[in-house]
C-alpha cells in the first residue's frame, strides 16, 4: 500500500497544535487510508491503542450517533477511559449536526488532537468557523498524482518494468484512484462507475437537498463533455433547454456548486492578467479523474490533449496552487498557477510538431509582460523551442518532480 507522504507530513506538521485538522476530498480518494496510516505511525511512536479514538461514521454501527449530543456523549466515554494525550479521528463527519461545536469542546476540555474528514463541502456549514473559534486547518486530499502513481507502480509486478512514458499511458487509461490498481481492469471500470454514482447520490443530491437528479446528470454530462472549455452557466442552461428541459441559471449554479463541493469537478475562474483581477464569468471546469469521466460517459474518451490538461490541473491543485485561466487581451493561457505572491504561467499541448502549434502555445505567453515564470509543457521529450527564455519542457518530467 502506498504511503502518501505529502499528506502524512501535513498531518504531522499540525499535530500538537490547538487546531482541528480537517481533511476533505472526493469520495474514495484515500482520506481514510491516510488517517489509518497516520494512526499506525502514532502506534509506532509509542502511543497506546486506547489513546487513539477512531470513529467511521459511514459504518452502520454509528448511524444512531448523528446528533451533537450523541457525539459528545460517545466521545466523553472514550476519552474518560484513556490516560494522557489522546488522538481523536472522526471519519466522514459531515452528517453529524454540530460536529464543530463538539470538536471545539474537545480542544478546550481535553488534552487531545482532533482530526476530521469529509467527502463533501456540507462539512463547512454556515457558522462552522465560529463554532470552532476559527481554530482549524484544511487539508485538501486528491486522487493520486502521477509521481505517486509511479511510486505505487514500482511495487506492482505488472507495472514495475514499464518506462515513465508507458506508465503515463496506463495512468491516463486507468486513472488516479488508488483502489483501481488492486483490481483487474473490468472490475476497476465498474468500481469507477459505482464511485461516481455514490458521490452523486450522497455528496451532491442528499447533502444539498437537490431533487431533480435528471438536471444533475445533464449538467454533469455537459461539464464532462467540455473539459477545459470556457463557457458560462447561461450557455449550459441554453444547452439543456434545447433538449426540452426548462431550468434556470440559478439552478445551474446550484448544481455546479454541489458538484464542485463533492470534489467530482473543479471550477477554474478566468483572470484578467493585464488588469490584475479575477473575472466573474466564462470559467473552465475539470474533473477529479479522467478515467472515471470516461466510464461515466460510456467509454467516449476525452481527447488526449484534454486528458493531459486535466492531469496537469490536478497536479497543480495537489501542489497547493490556486489555478486560473489566464486572459491576456484576446489570448488565453491554460493555467495561471498562484501560490502566495508567486505566479507561474503554463500552456499544455500534446506535441509542438508545427509552426502553427508553436505560435498557438507560445504567443499567449510572450504577450505577458511581467517577470513571472512561463513555460509550455508537452509530450516532446526535449526542449525544442526557446522564445525569450520561455521554453517547452517535457510534461512527464514536470509531473515527476512531485
Amino acid at each position: 500500500m502506498l504511503k502518501r507522504e505529502m499528506y502524512l507530513k501535513r498531518l504531522e506538521m499540525y499535530t500538537g497544535r490547538d487546531v482541528v485538522k480537517i481533511m476533505t476530498g472526493v469520495r474514495r480518494c484515500g482520506k481514510t487510508v491516510i488517517m489509518k496510516q497516520f494512526m499506525d505511525e502514532l502506534r509506532e511512536n509509542g502511543v497506546p491503542d486506547e489513546n487513539i479514538i477512531y470513529l467511521d461514521f459511514e459504518k452502520l454501527i454509528y448511524n444512531y450517533f448523528t446528533s451533537e449530543a450523541a457525539l459528545r456523549e460517545m466521545l466523553l466515554e472514550f476519552l474518560g477511559a484513556a490516560a494522557g494525550h489522546c488522538y481523536v479521528f472522526l471519519d466522514e463527519v459531515e452528517d453529524i449536526r454540530g460536529w464543530a461545536k463538539v470538536c471545539s469542546e474537545l480542544l478546550n476540555l481535553f488534552d487531545c488532537d482532533v482530526y476530521v474528514s469529509s467527502s463533501n463541502a456540507s462539512l463547512f456549514y454556515d457558522g462552522f468557523q465560529k463554532d470552532l473559534s476559527y481554530r482549524y486547518v484544511r487539508i485538501d486530499v486528491y486522487p493520486l498524482i502521477f509521481s505517486e502513481f509511479v511510486e505505487l507502480a514500482s511495487t506492482d509486478e505488472k507495472l514495475s518494468g514499464l518506462s515513465d512514458e508507458e506508465l503515463f499511458e496506463v495512468y491516463l487509461r486507468r486513472g488516479a484512484f488508488p483502489a483501481v490498481y488492486s483490481m483487474d481492469e473490468e472490475a476497476a471500470e465498474a468500481w469507477l462507475k459505482d464511485t461516481y454514482s455514490a458521490a452523486i447520490l450522497k455528496d451532491v443530491v442528499r447533502c444539498n437537498g437537490l431533487r431533480d437528479i435528471n438536471h444533475i446528470d445533464k449538467i454533469a454530462g455537459y461539464v464532462m463533455s467540455n473539459l477545459g472549455e470556457v463557457y458560462s452557466p447561461k450557455a449550459l442552461r441554453d444547452y439543456i433547454k434545447a433538449q426540452g428541459v426548462t431550468i434556470s441559471v440559478d439552478t445551474v449554479y446550484s448544481v455546479l456548486d454541489a458538484l464542485c463541493g463533492s470534489g467530482l469537478i473543479y471550477r477554474v475562474p478566468r483572470y484578467d492578467i493585464k488588469n490584475d483581477k479575477e473575472l466573474e464569468t466564462q470559467e473552465k471546469y475539470y474533473v477529479c479523474d479522467v478515467a472515471m469521466r470516461n466510464q461515466v460517459m460510456g467509454g467516449d474518451e476525452a481527447a488526449r490533449s484534454v486528458a493531459m490538461e486535466n492531469v496537469l490541473h490536478m497536479e497543480l491543485m495537489t501542489r497547493g496552487f490556486k489555478t486560473y485561466v489566464g486572459k491576456q487581451g484576446r489570448y488565453q493561457v491554460d493555467f495561471m498557477a498562484v501560490k502566495s505572491e508567486d505566479r507561474t504561467y503554463l500552456n499544455c499541448c500534446e506535441y509542438l510538431s508545427s509552426n502553427e502549434a508553436i505560435k498557438r502555445e507560445f504567443n499567449p505567453l510572450v504577450k505577458i509582460r511581467d517577470n513571472y515564470f512561463k513555460m509550455v509543457l508537452s509530450m516532446d521529450t526535449e526542449t525544442k523551442v526557446n522564445k525569450g527564455g520561455i521554453i517547452n519542457f517535457p510534461l512527464i518530467s514536470f509531473l515527476l518532480q512531485g
